[in-house]
This record gives structure tokens, sequence and C-alpha cells, in this order.
């Protein structure tokens, strides 16, 4: 655990570089009054900061020796995989209105599989990164955040099918949302 202890030393530093990335990558990415686009991309910026930094302020941790951690490590780099991969096919297409809704319907990679890889890869490196640091006060948060991504699906698949109509609501029948669908022979 002093290996952990050492990390969270600097682990700010890093939740404030990637912070500031995901408010200019918010940014570049949304096609919008140029006043909205700021404020909306800061403001992700810092909600962002908060919900990473808060496992490493100072509260009781859960001991539960080298298998919680290593647990945590696997959700926390699965989930980053998702995000990796699923943005790297988002980026293949022009995203419209600060909620970035695709021009087209994205059917390759992860999206062949699920329809949602990126909100799905924030849920599991979300669960893996307040599982490693085990701070009891906020194991309360993990369950919040993924009420608030469904949510945010549901309401960004509403705005999708309005966008590109008959088309996503068929892709909608053939992929499943967070999981896979299975298909009969």
């Amino acid at each position: 655990m002093v290996i952990l202890e050492n990390i969270k030393n600097w682990a700010w530093i890093f939740i404030l570089v990637v912070s500031v990335f995901v408010a200019v990558l918010t940014f570049l990415k949304i096609k919008e009054k140029k006043g909205i686009r700021i404020r909306f991309a800061m403001m992700r910026g810092i909600i962002f900061f908060g919900i990473m930094y808060l496992p490493l302020i100072d509260q009781p941790r859960l001991s539960a020796g080298i298998a919680l951690p290593i647990i945590a490590v696997m959700l926390l780099v699965f989930g980053l995989y998702l995000i990796v991969r699923g943005a790297r096919e988002l980026t293949k297409t022009q995203l419209q209105g600060i909620t970035g809704v695709p021009d087209r319907i994205i059917t390759t990679g992860l999206y062949a599989v699920i329809r949602h890889p990126i909100n799905l890869g924030f849920m599991f490196a979300f669960l893996g990164w307040y599982l490693l640091w085990a701070g009891t006060y906020s194991l309360i948060f993990p369950p919040g955040l993924v009420v608030i991504l469904i949510f945010e699906t549901f309401c960004e698949e509403r705005k999708i099918e309005k966008t590109l109509g008959e088309e996503y609501t068929e892709y909608k029948k053939r992929v499943g949302m967070f999981t896979p669908k299975l298909r009969e022979r």
C-alpha cells in the first residue's frame, strides 16, 4: 500500500491534466455557439476533476489486501480501453450540438457489438478508480455515477433517434446498449 500512497501524492496533478484535456477536447468537438461551448467545456472539465479527485481526499480506507487493488486496476484498464477504442471510432464522424450527436450511425469496431462503449468504459473506469483508492466515504459515488451515465445514455439515444430516424431504430434492434445481444441462429 506504500506504492498507492506515493501515487496518491502525485495523482492530483495527473487528474488536473486529464481534466484540462477533457475540457479542451469537449470544446473542440462540439459545434455550438462559442460562449456555450466554452462554458460547457469548462464545466465538464471541473466536474471531471472533482469526480476523479474525490477518492484521494483523507478518509478511512478499506483494507482488503492485494485482491481489491488488482481487481480495481483491471476494471480501470478495461474501462480506459473501451473509452479509447470507442472514441477512435467516434472521431471518424462529425458531432453536432453540445451533446455531440454523430452525423451517421457508427457500426464498426466496438459499435458493432454495443451502442455505447464510451459510456460503458466510463462506468468501468470510475468503478475501478474508486475501488483502487477504497475510500469509505467516496465509495457511495460510483453507483450514482453509473445511474447518471445510464440516464444520460437514454437521453442521448432519444436525440440520436430524432436525428438519424428509422436507421437508428433498426440498429438498436440489432445491437445492445451496454451488452452484446445474443442472436438466434
